[in-house]
């Protein structure tokens, strides 16, 4: 039996993260535990036995939102800290190699945070810096910066903020958990195209950012601060005409294979990774229920689906020697996921 949990933007009391154990000789998942939270947890990761979460505010006040930190044990999921932001809503966090540190994207006003850890505790707020700039989406999520996703570089010379909003990759030096651009390395992506989520190869010569906008996935060679791109390979296919906007991104343990999710195609792509030009080849989709804004990977084996249109978790068996990826029976009702985590 395997633990994964689930954030969910489930109404009232819905909302919350749950524990969840899964079967893998049966692929029945089941519920253990639902953990109420005062604010949407809108994604989480998990970090030496620690699952940290980034909180979407709630409500209309100036009193939610932030992150927290949860020690994991056995089953159970105990509270270290909430640490509120005064309202900040936060979509995506990281944690630095020495657990100093968090860093969280705020999506809504478009700034990259970070914060003091100790011993696991969010303890205070170092700094905030706010980003600029615009794209040309005439659906409006390109009025103003719109930072999705924080990381580190695998050199751990930089932290990397990727805004959909304002298409680009803004690059921070980090000393003593403050932020400084580095402009000369910030990356400039193609205007209308939306970036989401970046992550890199195993080896860290490559960088792969999903770009929601686009429905595209950017291949990049990555050296020194430095992204060269090599590759733009479509996420849904050319004949379909309908909306989609590309979502989650991971890679397998080998980085040998990679998927996406989309949104309104409602898939999961798949990819086969050239480990030495770091490019990639679409090899199949299989579609999902609707709204698959987050998957994770369970031992290579498995692809846990959280549909959020659909109030579903789905489940997709994976054979990668045979490079076979399908939609199993199972699926469980559980209200709006959007985020899955799982401890490697």
């Amino acid at each position: 039996m395997k633990t994964f949990y689930v954030s969910s933007y489930g109404k009232n009391d819905g909302k919350g993260i749950y524990i969840m154990k899964f079967d893998e000789q049966t692929l029945e998942m089941k519920r253990i535990q639902q953990i109420v939270t005062q604010d949407y947890p809108s994604y989480m990761i998990i970090d030496d036995h620690v699952l940290y979460v980034a909180y979407k505010n709630a409500s209309s006040h100036s009193d939610g939102g932030g992150l927290g930190s949860f020690s994991i044990y056995n089953d159970e999921l105990i509270l270290n800290n909430n640490y509120s932001s005064s309202g900040r809503s936060y979509t995506h966090l990281c944690v630095d190699d020495q657990q100093r540190y968090i860093f969280a994207a705020n999506y809504h006003v478009g700034a990259t945070a970070s914060y003091q850890l100790e011993n696991k505790t969010i303890t205070k707020k170092i700094c905030a810096v706010h980003h600029k700039g615009l794209g040309p989406d005439l659906l409006k999520r390109q009025t103003g910066p719109h930072a999705h996703c924080v990381g580190i570089t695998p050199d751990k010379q930089f932290v990397y903020s990727v805004d959909l909003g304002a298409d680009k990759v803004v690059m921070y030096r980090y000393n003593q958990g403050i932020l400084l651009e580095d402009s000369d390395y910030t990356l400039n992506v193609l205007p209308g195209s939306g970036p989401r989520h970046m992550i890199f190869s195993k080896d860290g010569r490559f960088a792969y950012l999903v770009n929601e906008i686009a429905n595209n996935i950017m291949v990049f060679k990555y050296n020194e601060g430095r992204f060269n791109l090599i590759q733009a390979i479509h996420c849904v296919p050319r004949h379909f005409k309908g909306f989609s906007s590309a979502s989650a991104i991971r890679l397998t343990s080998s980085g040998d294979h990679l998927f996406v999710s989309n949104r309104g195609h409602d898939s999961i792509a798949m990819y086969r990774v050239n480990k030495e030009s770091g490019k990639i080849s679409l090899l199949y989709m299989v579609h999902t229920g609707k709204g698959p804004r987050d998957f994770n990977i369970i031992d290579d084996q498995y692809l846990i689906v959280g549909c959020q249109d659909d109030n579903i978790l789905q489940v997709l068996t994976f054979d990668e020697p045979n490079e076979k990826l399908l939609l199993s029976d199972s699926s469980i009702e559980l209200p709006a996921p959007v985020c899955i985590a799982v401890e490697r």
